[in-house]
């Protein structure tokens, strides 16, 4: 939450803390860093994603590997979602068709908006024709396979 400068004024944002490595982590040193390390934990994205027991195979107590979570999951922003959130989400994820119907069924009936879609290939391939394409096509009306002009 942002906090109101000394005056009442404008909301000062609070400064955000940045783990580039397990060791920047509070309650972490060289010796912690180096356990955890050899039970496969080496990056604060893994340790976000840890169980309080996978940690204690490491002989780390079980507050202290509770807290290491929590600084790991506060440090990239780990948030979890019920499987009805999630579902929500994903109705509000359109799908732009690429013009050809072998190529929208192949990945799964055209490219999904609010992510990324790789193509590759050689050089004159079609990657870019494609990607030319998908601009034209989206702003056709959702009957047509567009969304309206609104991805």
């Amino acid at each position: 939450m942002p906090r109101r400068g000394s005056r009442g004024g404008a909301a000062v944002p609070q400064e955000k803390k940045v783990y580039l490595r397990i060791e920047d982590l509070p309650s972490v040193g060289a010796a912690t860093a180096q356990k955890l390390r050899e039970i496969g934990f080496s990056t604060i994205e893994s340790l976000a994603t840890a169980t309080v027991a996978e940690l204690a195979a490491a002989g780390i107590g079980e507050k202290r590997a509770a807290d290491i979570i929590a600084a790991a999951r506060e440090a990239i922003e780990v948030s979890w979602v019920t499987a009805k959130q999630l579902a929500d989400l994903k109705r509000g994820v359109g799908r732009i068709t690429t013009g050809s119907k072998a190529l929208d069924n192949l990945i799964g009936g055209g490219v999904e908006t609010q992510s990324i879609t790789e193509f590759f290939g050689e050089f004159g391939s079609g990657k870019s024709q494609l990607c030319h394409q998908l601009a034209v096509n989206v702003q056709l009306p959702p009957e047509r396979g567009g969304l309206n002009g609104a991805a």
